[in-house]
This record gives structure tokens, sequence and C-alpha cells, in this order.
């Protein structure tokens, strides 16, 4: 078995030899048939061929070096290359949000610009209703103050005719009473005459100072004081509107008749033609009277038509609160009318009682009386100015208030619609 084994190992390797031997042997006769096939010059050549082999070789180690070194640098190229492209691509990314990111912003300002332009188109619209507003505004404004003007205007036209018409009012029943004299038995130089003398004639023409007179030479004598009845000078809730009031919560009521009372009791002390200027003394007071009749009528009137009315449309409103105005206005005339007359009239008393033939209690009762009657007056009619005063004052600033309230509304109205208003 073993010599079998070993001899069929050296088979194989006896013929790989043989075909070894063969093909050295066709190669050297091929290669001596060629030799003998050569021409006779052909070997000459040989040498140079080895040489131009050589050169070749050499060429080709050069060309081999040149192309180790050319893929050398190709590969550095490349890497180069794919750096290149990373970094263009890193830019070209950044470039594409920039891009998207000015497009975006570009979008954003486009649509602000829109808004912008509707906002400006919404104001100027907004601007022209209000200077429309304003300008209706101020035609009713100088309309008004047109109105009152002429009114103004009418009302000093008729003070010098007024005064004219009280003087000779006054003419008719108030004489020269510098030249009386003075009754039997009594010193005209008397110091209590001078003493009554020089306060009435410090109060001639000047309603503004005190109607007090001094009581120096008459501190013997007790009667009631007057300051009692400070408490019923206008006696008016501030919290309530003017209109909402009447004469008796005003304290003219009450004024009117201690006023009347002491007419009264000055008509009865009143002798021969002294007896003329109590009648005018009532005459005024039945001015008082009239004239705190037309204000309680005013004050019914805007009770009945209350010019704060919501349910009114503004300009029926406004229409109203201006009628109410121009005759509260019509009435503070008449009471400015009614003190010049009043302070003709004290002037007048004045002079006429200076020269009285009074004596004893009569002249005490008398002075009592004429105190108390200028206190009256002179209350009256401030109780009365206050009254209206009040009742313009409240016309006036409901007046400016509608109209104020009328451009803020419309002005809110407009800004509650702005998107850019928060």
């Amino acid at each position: 078995m073993a010599a079998a084994e070993v001899v069929s190992a050296e088979i194989p390797k006896n013929a790989d030899s043989s075909d070894e031997a063969l093909l050295s042997s066709y190669l050297g006769l091929s290669f001596a048939v060629f030799l003998g096939l050569l021409p006779r010059g052909s070997i000459s050549y040989v040498t140079s061929l080895q040489s131009r082999a050589r050169v070749l070789s050499l060429k080709l180690f050069h060309a081999e070096d040149q192309l180790r070194q050319l893929r050398s640098r190709r590969a550095e190229d490349s890497k180069a290359n794919a750096r290149v492209v990373e970094i263009f691509a890193g830019h070209r990314l950044a470039w594409h949000r920039e891009e998207r990111r000015l497009r975006d912003l570009l979008g954003a300002s486009s649509s602000e610009i829109a808004a912008l332009k509707e906002r400006v188109d919404e104001l100027e619209r907004s601007e022209a209703d209000l200077r429309v507003s304003v300008e209706t505004l101020q035609r009713e404004v100088s309309e008004r103050e047109e109105m009152l003007e002429f009114m103004a205007r009418g009302a000093e036209g008729d003070d010098f005719v007024e005064k004219e018409e009280i003087r000779e009012e006054l003419g008719e029943y108030s004489g020269d009473f510098t030249g009386a004299s003075a009754p039997e038995g009594l010193d005209p130089g008397v110091p209590e005459v001078e003493e009554m003398a020089m306060p009435y004639g410090k109060q001639m023409n000047c309603y503004a100072g005190d109607f007090s007179m001094p009581l120096s030479g008459f501190q013997d004598n007790q009667y009631d004081s007057l300051d009692s009845m400070y408490h019923t000078k206008h006696f008016v809730a501030r919290r309530e509107s003017p209109w909402k009031v009447d004469g008796d919560s005003t304290g003219v009521s009450a004024k009117l008749k201690s006023l009347d009372q002491e007419l009264s009791n000055l008509e009865k002390v009143g002798k021969g033609d002294l007896s003329k200027i109590p009648s005018l003394l009532r005459k005024q007071a039945k001015r008082y009277q009239s004239l705190t009749g037309k204000i309680d009528d005013l004050c019914r009137k805007m009770q009945t038509s209350d010019p704060c009315e919501p349910t009114l449309s503004p300009e029926f409103r406004t229409q109203r609160q201006t009628e109410f105005l121009l005759e509260a206005f019509r009435l503070q005339n008449r009471a400015t009318k009614t003190r010049q007359k009043l302070n003709l009239l004290e002037a007048e008393a004045t002079k006429s009682y200076l020269g009285d033939e009074l004596v004893g209690e009569a002249k005490v009762s008398t002075k009592r009386s004429l105190d108390s009657i200028r206190i009256n007056f002179k209350d009256i009619q401030r109780n009365l100015e206050i009254w209206l005063a009040r009742i313009m004052g409240d016309l006036e600033g409901i007046l400016a208030r509608d109209g104020m309230s009328r451009v803020r509304d419309y002005y809110l109205s407009q800004l509650s619609r702005d998107p850019f208003v928060r």
C-alpha cells in the first residue's frame, strides 16, 4: 500500500518535469532557427537595440515616477477638491438659509407696509371726520357766542334808558332835601345828626360796601340782632342741580317775607313826602319778587324738560340747553338792572332820610327798618345772582361736556377699530 502511494505521488512529478524539458527544448530550437534565419548584418543592431532598450527603460522609469507623482498630486487635489466642495456646500447652505430669511423678512415687510398703508388711509379718514366734527362744533360755538354777544349788546344798549327811567321815576318823589330845615327846638348841628350823616354819606353810590350803620349812638336801645338771619342765606344743596331748587331753598322767599314786613313798618313811621320812599322800596321788592318768580319758572321748565335727558338726540338736547342758557342770560341781565335800580334807590333814600323831620323813637325805628331793608335787599340780590350763576355754569358745563364727549366718543370708536392699539 505504501509503495503504491509513493508511485502514485511520483507519477505527476515526472509528468511535470517532462513537460518543462519539452518546452525548453522547443524554445531553444525555435531560438536557434531564428538566429539562423537572421541576416548577417542584423547582429550589429543588437547593441543599438540594447542601448535603446536601456534608454526606453530609463524613460519608462521616469514616466512611472511622474505617474506616481501625478497620482499623489491627483489624490491631494481630490482631497482638496472634496474640502472645497464641502466648504462650498456649507456656504451654499448658509446662503440658502439667508435667502430664505430675507424672503420671509421681505414678505413680512410687504405685509406690514400694506397694513401701514391701510392704517394711514384709516387715519386720514378719521382725521377728515374729526375735522368735520371740530368745524361743526366751532360753528355751533360761534353761533352761540354771536347770539350771546348780540343779547349782551342789546342789554348794554338798554342800560342807559333804564337808568334814565329810574332817575325820572325817583325824581317824581324825591326832591332836594339839602335845604330842609330842622324842626324848632332841635339843633341841626347836634353830634347825633352828624354821626348819622357820615356813614350814610359814605354809602352813597356804593353797593359793594357794608350796609350796616354804626350803632354808637344807639347802644342803649335793645333790639333783635340781624346776625340770627344769616342761616337763611343761600341755602342750596351743593350736590343738587341748581334748577332742582326753588326760592324757598335759596332763602329768597324768607328774605322777601321779612322785607315785606320791614316795609310795612317803615310805611307806618313815614310822614309827608317821606312816604314816597317806602313806596319806591316796595316797587323794588316787587321787582325782586317778579325776578324770583321768573327764575322759578325757568327751573320748573328745566325740571319738566330735563336738559340732561339721555334719550334725546344730541342735537335736540344741545338746542334745549342753549335755549335754557339764553333764558338764564336774560334773567341775569335783568338781575343786573335790578341791582342798578337798587343802587340809585338807596342813594335817593339816603339823601331823603338825612333831612327828615323824624325825632326820638321814630328816628330809631326808621333807622332800624332801613338797616334791615338794606341787608335784605343785599342778601336777595346776592342769592339771586348766585342762583343764576350756578344755573348758567351748570348749563355751560353740560354743553362743553357734551361737545367734548362727542369728540371723545368718536375718537375712542376710531381707536377701538385700530389693530395696532391695545
